[in-house]
């Protein structure tokens, strides 16, 4: 019988949904059926509107203990703190970094005219708007667009696949930005994942209690440039995900 780990963490896009989707009853039963005594940490690269898009809040509190959010930059205790104003349970922010706090002014704009001169450059046939998403401590970049319909997406992940697009992108941007201390890293199906050296996912153990050799990491980008491999080689044990469904049968062996 397998010890149950301390912890276990779960990418968002790929892993506990499908892209950009609403989580199913399903996986949500699946994740409610692991012990109590196993703290269960969402560690996403996505910003908190992202995720509360894709999880409802009621879900996201009662499921998770803490959610870690553009890569473990933004940390949030799920406790049950009732919203005066509203009514409504709230995740509480206990840490954040910034970007600001290391790069000028000048310095971001520089970053963000490059990426946007890229977007210009590519031969991606299909382009949307909103290329660039500021998320305080991380940059989302899409060539295609996050504006991009279903249909959109679907049509770029193919051209990816077939051009190597995204990853071709993320060496040249490391080769501009040599010596500035970022890190480049593909980010859900058709975006970049920009941000400080060392800001990867495995940053989210600086605020866990919990020893990387506690944990267990499922996702599904744990591959060359993808945003989950840091913290599947650096720390944790890790299964792969290949979807939601494939998440529902890895956890039979927790629950």
């Amino acid at each position: 019988m397998r010890i149950q780990p301390s912890a276990l963490l779960f990418d968002m896009d790929g892993t506990i949904t499908d892209a950009r989707q609403l989580i199913t009853q399903d996986v949500a039963d699946s994740l409610r059926s692991i012990p109590p005594g196993v703290k269960k940490y969402l560690v996403t690269g996505s910003d908190m509107v992202k995720v509360e898009e894709q999880i409802p809040t009621d879900i996201l509190l009662e499921v998770f203990d803490r959610v870690y959010t553009c890569n473990g930059t933004r940390v949030y205790n799920c406790n049950l703190d009732m919203d005066d104003e509203h009514g409504a349970l709230e995740a509480e922010l206990i840490h954040k970094v910034s970007l600001t706090d290391h790069y000028s002014e000048a310095d971001i704009n520089h970053i963000l005219s490059v990426l946007l001169k890229t977007a210009s450059d590519t031969h991606t046939k299909i382009k949307t708007g909103t290329f660039v998403e500021w998320r305080d401590s991380q940059i989302n970049f899409s060539v295609v667009g996050r504006n991009c319909t279903s249909e959109q997406r679907d049509d770029y992940i193919q051209w990816d696949k077939k051009s190597g697009e995204r990853s071709k992108i993320v060496e040249n941007l490391r080769k501009e930005f040599k010596g500035w201390g970022l890190s480049f890293r593909l980010g859900g199906q058709i975006s970049i994942d920009i941000t400080r050296e060392g800001w990867d996912k495995s940053y989210a153990f600086n605020n866990m209690l919990e020893s990387p050799d506690q944990c267990v990491f499922f996702g599904d980008k744990i591959c060359k440039d993808g945003n989950g491999l840091d913290i599947a080689m650096k720390w944790a044990l890790y299964q792969h995900i290949a979807s939601p469904a494939d998440l529902i049968l890895n956890l039979q062996e927790y629950q």
